[in-house]
């Protein structure tokens, strides 16, 4: 997206949402002082409540949380400082989507171990994740709000996690799903919510709709939950992200993991540590919305001194093109089909 006008403190583009720059060239997100003090405020209060259930829900169930674990950077740090920090016992688990890197399973393989915790994975059909992926790419599925932090494949993904964690949490009486993101992903009300499924599924019906016409009726096999288990639930888990809580640089985060056994995968872009598919996720919604949908992520991460902006641009210029025509080639996606 060479030539494209961007804020001259953070990255977010001249296309990104509601944005308006000053005679100076700085965005309207920088200059708002307000969002910065609530957000801190908002931090200390969730951190607070966090470790109150932590510390009144430990060795009360089978496992203490389950670790939504990727094998990327963020996950990976989350797995380790919620076993060695918050002293829980836990379940790691991981969705294999048939586009993780070699390098991320490897690094699952020897982190979990190095960890000592109980891991599942979870595969769900290639064919059924290739006509979920294709289906993200080529239709409308979310609102355009939604997408102003995430790509559509990558919600998609991330939605066939949160639900089958659930499923486990549910299953196994776990109180806490874990996972692995940061303010900038997220909004700061949602570093811990309680899980409440019925309300979920009234919000994500239109949602869950459309991917059933357009990525095939199973889709509500991976995206609902069986009303039988729903019978059984007394109290729903609070999903929780820690790393919200923390402020780490890349460079730290990759320090702090490197002991367990973690090296970076070569065959990934520069917004991914996990991923083959994320490249080609945000290729499609630059062609579509005009913007990288890390543009918040790593804005957010600049205004906190974590980054400077001269790495935000390095990591999204780094799109392998090599890597996004071999992914339009297993998706059985071409240009045009990407308006």
């Amino acid at each position: 997206m060479a030539g494209i006008k961007r804020c001259t403190h953070c990255i977010l583009s001249e296309n990104f949402p509601s944005i308006e720059f000053d005679e100076d060239g700085v965005c309207n997100f920088c200059r708002d002082k307000l969002l910065f003090s609530t957000e801190k405020r908002k931090v200390e209060e969730a951190r607070e409540e966090i470790i109150r259930m932590f510390d009144n829900a430990r060795g009360r169930s089978e496992y203490d949380a389950i670790v939504c674990y990727s094998g990327g950077k963020d996950s990976t740090l989350t797995l380790k400082l919620t076993v060695e920090k918050y002293n829980l016992r836990v379940l790691a688990f991981t969705l294999e989507n048939h586009f993780t890197s070699p390098g991320a399973l490897e690094n699952i393989k020897k982190v979990v171990a190095n960890l000592g915790v109980d891991h599942i994975v979870f595969t769900p059909s290639k064919k059924f994740m290739v006509n979920l992926y294709r289906a993200s790419s080529i239709y409308d599925i979310y609102n355009k709000r939604t997408l102003t932090r995430i790509s559509s494949n990558c919600n998609s993904c991330i939605s066939l996690i949160n639900n089958t964690a659930l499923k486990y949490a549910l299953e196994k009486k776990i109180p806490f799903i874990i996972s692995g993101f940061t303010l900038g992903q997220i909004p700061v009300n949602a570093i811990y919510y309680q899980n409440i499924y019925s309300f979920l599924k009234d919000s994500r019906k239109p949602v869950i709709e459309k991917l059933k016409k357009y990525a095939g009726p199973e889709a509500a096999n991976y995206m609902e939950i069986n009303g039988n288990l729903l019978n059984r639930v007394k109290s729903y888990p609070y999903n929780v992200n820690i790393l919200c809580l923390e402020n780490f640089t890349e460079e730290e985060i990759v320090r702090s993991i490197l002991p367990l056994g973690w090296a970076p995968p070569k065959d990934v872009d520069g917004c991914s540590s996990n991923c083959r598919l994320n490249v080609f996720n945000n290729y499609v919604h630059e062609k579509k919305l005009g913007y990288n949908p890390y543009e918040l992520e790593l804005s957010h991460l600049i205004r906190n001194n974590l980054l400077t902006r001269e790495e935000a641009l390095e990591k999204i210029n780094d799109q392998p093109q090599e890597q996004i025509r071999l992914i339009m080639s297993e998706l059985e996606i071409c240009d045009n089909d990407i308006s």
